[in-house]
């Protein structure tokens, strides 16, 4: 139908068509049916991924603190999923930004299952395994002009499904139509410096990158803060500096942190941040990073006797690199500022009221620190070992991850709490708050000897232990005023079946120690399958 519609065309727009098509291929080596038939696909594509994103985004329900509270883990599980993807998101939109344009997408299928022990009386609990199905589907196009400006939009479908009774809410797996939830990323991107090239013919002693939209941002090591938000960054590169500051908003409905919080489902946050890293070192990359926080969340329902919000400032330095030939490592010091508020006390004029407590000043510090170690012997082993640290408040009457009931009222908060992720393995999943945490690690490619190529195997060994004894962790079933919380077994063996599909086997075994009522043993199982196009 084409060829017949080109051969009945007037001989004046035969020949813009050839022209057209010579264009074309010069610029991208396709001709422009080509690249009409390739557009037609995405735009279709496209449309299918607005549909999915629109209609299953997965928005949880209400639910009480107690739910909240069981969740923690969880959340970490998922945030360790969504930066493993993030990472596959973020490889595929390096090459294709080599191109004119480009699209794909992927789809990820997990399911887990594991103990999660529930409180039934007064320190007796009951251990319930829960099962959890999670459908991933995303679907990305970019487009770039004279490598000066960039284009990209990543859609996305969620589905989170618990089988019946596993469900942390009261009702279970709710849908709503969700446009905002269904974008993934949507990022507009101009590099200033080679536009100053081509329209001013200027060459720029530095690489000047500005971003706008939708998109992950992260600082340091990520342990202070990893985050997708709405906003701008700003990215220079030099031949000795690297920097970046950012100006970003959380996304709307993003869960606030702290679940004690009236309407806790909403939550409105400002980040500022900025990174200075250092590159004058052949081996080593020193960086110091700063970050401001306001909570501008608010309440949906207005509590008068107590005030929610917090406030931090977080001021960071860190460096990685190389040691020895095999040896390499990785250090971060973060410094926890601002103001919080504590649970609602007695008026200190003598009339007995509850009222709004006072403010109180946040003064918290966190550390990490690893080394690797590379074997040049057959599997290739990997060695590892590191330490992290976030410190705890002595007073602090509850969980490390809510404003009420807080520490004590008049009191420094030294409760380290952050917007950031670290490894706390797959079982427990702590945060990294009143907490320290040993890991010992190995992993290796026993491609050797079972003769399928691109097979990992990696295991680690946790111990963790209580900064301040009389608090708790994230985990709130660790009530004993005990150090020791327990240790914890991962196993994971990923397989790249193929090019564009691996799948993952993850197991982590948790052993409470004194910290807890109980001492059985709690599990976590999961397969991920990840396929992309």
């Amino acid at each position: 139908m084409r060829d017949w519609a080109e051969r009945n065309l007037p001989d004046e727009a035969r020949c813009h068509l050839r022209v057209l098509n010579i264009w074309a291929i010069s610029r991208t080596g396709k001709s422009v049916k080509q690249t009409v038939y390739k557009l037609s696909r995405f735009f279709i594509a496209g449309v299918i991924g607005i549909v999915l994103g629109c209609c299953f985004a997965y928005v949880p329900a209400e639910n009480n603190a107690l739910a909240q509270s069981m969740q923690e883990a969880q959340k970490v599980r998922l945030q360790k999923l969504q930066i493993e993807a993030q990472k596959v998101f973020d490889l595929r939109r390096s090459t294709a930004q080599r191109f004119l344009w480009d699209w794909g997408g992927s789809e990820t299928t997990s399911i887990s299952t594991y103990d999660d022990p529930v409180l039934i009386s007064d320190f007796v609990y009951r251990h319930k395994r829960r099962t959890m199905k999670n459908n991933n589907f995303n679907l990305w196009g970019s487009l770039n002009l004279d490598e000066i400006h960039s284009f990209y939009l990543r859609l996305q479908g969620q589905h989170i499904d618990y089988n019946r009774g596993d469900e942390y809410r009261s009702s279970e797996n709710q849908l709503k139509w969700n446009l905002e939830e269904g974008v993934g990323e949507c990022t507009y991107i101009i590099n200033i410096d080679q536009a100053v090239k081509k329209y001013f013919k200027y060459t720029m002693p530095l690489q000047l990158r500005l971003t706008a939209g939708r998109f992950n941002t992260s600082l340091g090591s990520q342990l202070a803060y990893t985050k997708k938000t709405n906003g701008v960054q700003l990215d220079v590169q030099s031949k000795w500096v690297g920097f970046k500051a950012f100006a970003v908003r959380n996304l709307i409905d993003e869960e606030n942190i702290d679940f004690s919080v009236p309407g806790f489902r909403s939550s409105k946050r400002y980040f500022y941040g900025g990174e200075v890293s250092y590159k004058g070192f052949e081996k080593h990359a020193p960086y110091l990073f700063a970050l401001i926080q306001e909570d501008r969340s608010g309440e949906n329902v207005e509590d008068t006797d107590q005030d929610y919000d917090y406030d931090s400032r977080y001021y960071g330095i860190g460096s990685r690199g190389q040691l020895t030939n095999k040896l390499y490592y990785s250090i971060e010091g973060i410094m926890e500022g601002g103001k919080s508020n504590p649970e609602a006390g007695t008026a200190t004029d003598g009339t007995g009221l509850q009222g709004p407590p006072d403010v109180e000043h946040i003064d918290a510090w966190a550390f990490d620190a690893s080394l690797h170690y590379s074997v040049n012997v057959i599997t290739h082993p990997n060695l590892s070992i590191e330490y992290a640290f976030g410190t705890g408040d002595s007073d602090r009457s509850a969980k490390v991850v809510t404003t009420t009931p807080g520490n004590k009222e008049g009191t420094t908060d030294r409760n380290f709490l952050n917007f950031g992720y670290i490894d706390t393995g797959l079982s427990l999943a702590p945060r990294l708050s009143n907490l320290q945490m040993f890991k010992f690690g190995l992993s290796m490619t026993p491609s050797e000897f079972i003769k399928k190529r691109n097979v990992s195997l990696n295991a680690n060994f946790f111990l963790f232990r209580k900064d301040k004894k009389e608090s708790q962790i994230s985990d709130n079933r660790a009530v004993l005023p005990q150090r020791n919380i327990g240790k914890e077994i991962d196993v994971s063996v990923v397989w790249n079946v193929f090019s564009d599909m691996n799948v993952s086997m993850d197991y982590g075994r948790f052993y409470p120690g004194a910290a807890y009522y109980y001492d059985e043993a709690r599990d976590n199982v999961s397969l991920t399958i990840l396929y992309q196009f």
